[in-house]
């Protein structure tokens, strides 16, 4: 007999926003993580306070259209006042000239300069990588704590930096860094300016160059976002259930979740039926539970119900049939599908792997149709992260679930976490989304890692996002469950590729901690993303081209989107393209122990290949 059981979603928190960082820094040969807890949490709550004052006072569109300077205005004395001084904190050890820098592309600047007494310098503007033009405000001050105020009120300026210069002409000021995570380096050509981004300085002018320069986190962009914190929703929940999607949360041979989604309160019985194919006269039934997202956010939706069940006891290797309704019944949506994993070695079988969505998600969405369209017996699509572009925005998941559930209600999805996803430093609104195995290392978050089996295949999804968590987090569980694993393939999936493709990326923290375990049991492919571009190294092993007849881990990298990024080619690359965004089908024999993987780009045209074998 068929059982079911459901599951609740997971506890809903706040949006905040940040991103990951390439190593490689310029600066430093040291890492520097992000702290756990938020250092702005005092600011955050002012924020937060002003975005309800908002909201009691203006008018949904009024919200939608706040500037800069409406929120200035907006702002009481007392609050204008504590957002000038309430971002940065340090102190000198001796009467300085304090130097801030920002990026003067978006025609806003820190509304506090001129308020605490800084002085535009335009003559020492500089440029950070390659084109964003820097502008340099300054102010002299006594030995002693300094505090300057937010970076922006949109969120579109990354945080300044802060240089120090002596004002007596000996040797360098020593700033001490009074906000957890945040650091002092050297300025020089090359260095970078945020602790969590790549971006550059070009050369820079001499009054700056060699001074001790005050970074922070790029991502820290957000805390004291107001413009543009108020959004509409081009996808709006309604009474009718929309945004089906298939997952795991146990074992693919014997259960699947469903989830779908309606406006908050429209639902009065949400319920799921479900039967084996061609079996009308098993019928059976199951309630889902019910979950409300609210988002302040979200001025014309701001609240929607997430509907969940999660079926046990099923056939292995069997294909059913499904339907949801959000009125016990009363009316239903069309006729879904979905497989069940065989037993190991019992049948063939497909899967897809995506590179990012992120942006250009209508594009992404018809690239994901045409895959479905030609290989309708795609079991699951993977997604190296990045699903989307602000992780803390949920129109921008609105759009991903319109697009990706036109296959993912037909074909379940396994996604890993990317540093887009996880703006805020927790991946808040990935996680009440999405409902995944809670198997993984029990340092995160569940959902974060997890692992699952699908037939002879162990797939093992990692959080890459170094620069929130140490690596370390998922050695000891990654280790664990590749070892206990019998399953003839093991292939993982995470963000940040071992072996970047983008020229001036490097991501040596995880090819340090992780590399020597893909190795010591035999890792056959790593799925991999964020470079925005097509590539496929030779068989890797110990960070080498592995020898013949030594086993050797394949690394990919793939778009799905349309982002593109330049590529440089290394010796280990088998093969690599840019501007292309594709899909890959990976056909499993079972019988025969074979592998196939093809690569296939937006106008269906094959443009890599490879495969495998194994006894």
């Amino acid at each position: 007999m068929i059982r079911f059981a459901v599951a609740l979603l997971a506890a809903f928190f706040l949006n905040i926003s940040i991103t990951y960082a390439d190593p490689g820094a310029r600066f430093a040969a040291d890492h520097t993580r992000a702290p756990d807890a938020s250092p702005h949490a005092a600011l955050e709550t002012q924020v937060s306070d002003i975005l309800d004052r908002f909201v009691a006072e203006l008018a949904p569109d009024a919200l939608v259209e706040l500037t800069p300077e409406t929120a200035l205005a907006f702002l009481t004395g007392e609050e204008r006042s504590y957002l000038s001084t309430a971002f940065v904190h340090f102190s000198i050890d001796r009467p300085a000239r304090i130097y801030v820098a920002y990026d003067g592309m978006y025609g806003e600047r820190p509304f506090w300069l001129e308020d605490l007494g800084f002085e535009r310098r335009e003559d020492i503007d500089f440029i950070v990588d390659s084109e964003d033009p820097y502008e340099v405000w300054q102010r002299e001050y006594h030995a002693g704590e300094i505090r300057l105020g937010i970076p922006s009120f949109s969120g579109e300026l990354k945080p300044y930096v802060v240089f120090a210069a002596p004002l007596d002409g000996g040797e360098a000021i020593e700033i001490t860094p009074l906000v957890d995570g945040t650091d002092v380096q050297i300025a020089a050509e090359g260095g970078e300016p945020f602790i969590d981004d790549n971006d550059y300085f070009n050369a820079l002018p001499a009054e700056l160059d060699g001074l001790p320069v005050l970074r922070s986190y790029e991502s820290w962009e957000f805390v004291s976002r107001m413009v543009g914190f108020f959004r509409t929703t081009n996808y709006p929940s309604s009474g009718q259930p929309d945004h089906i999607i298939q997952t795991w949360q146990g074992d693919p041979r014997e259960e699947i979740t469903i989830q779908w989604r309606t406006s908050a309160d429209a639902a009065s019985d949400p319920v799921l039926w479900y039967a084996p194919e061609n079996e009308t006269e098993s019928v059976s039934y199951a309630r889902a539970e019910t979950v409300t997202l609210r988002s302040r956010q979200i001025v014309n939706d701001p609240a929607v119900d997430f509907h969940r069940v999660r079926l046990t006891g099923l056939e292995p290797g069997a294909r059913y049939a499904f339907g949801v309704s959000a009125n016990g019944g009363e009316n239903w949506s069309e006729v879904r599908h979905f497989h069940t994993a065989a037993e190991p070695g019992a049948q063939s079988w497909q899967f897809a792997y995506l590179g990012d969505p992120q942006n250009g998600l209508d594009e992404w969405g018809d690239l994901i149709r045409q895959g479905y369209e030609r290989f309708p017996e795609i079991r699951f699509w993977m997604i190296a992260g990045d699903l989307i572009d602000k992780g803390t925005e949920r129109d921008n998941w609105d759009q991903f679930f319109q697009e990706g559930s036109s296959v993912f209600d037909r074909s379940a999805v396994v996604p890993a976490i990317g540093n887009h996803d996880s703006h805020g430093g927790h991946p808040t609104l990935y996680l009440q989304q999405f409902a995944l195995p809670d198997n993984g290392s029990e340092h995160l978050d569940p959902g974060r890692t997890y692992h699952l089996t699908y037939q002879d295949m162990l797939i093992v999804v990692m959080d890459s996002n170094y620069d929130l968590i140490e690596p370390e987090t998922q050695t000891e569980w990654l280790d664990r469950v590749l070892g206990e694993s019998n399953a003839r393939w093991k292939v993982v999936i995470y963000h940040h590729p071992f072996y970047a493709s983008r020229p001036g990326r490097d991501n040596q923290p995880l090819r340090d901690a992780w590399g020597p375990i893909f190795d010591r049991h035999n890792v056959d492919i790593a799925f991999q993303g964020h470079d925005h571009a097509y590539m496929r190294t030779v068989p890797m092993r110990d960070h080498r081209p592995a020898e013949p007849g030594e086993h050797g881990t394949i690394y990919l990298v793939a778009v799905s989107g349309t982002k593109m990024y330049e590529q440089e080619l290394r010796d280990f690359v088998a093969f690599g393209t840019t501007n292309e965004r594709t899909y890959q089908i990976i056909e499993m024999d079972s019988a025969a122990g074979t592998l196939s993987y093809r690569a296939i780009n937006a106008d269906g045209v094959e443009i890599d290949a490879f495969a495998l074998e194994k006894e």
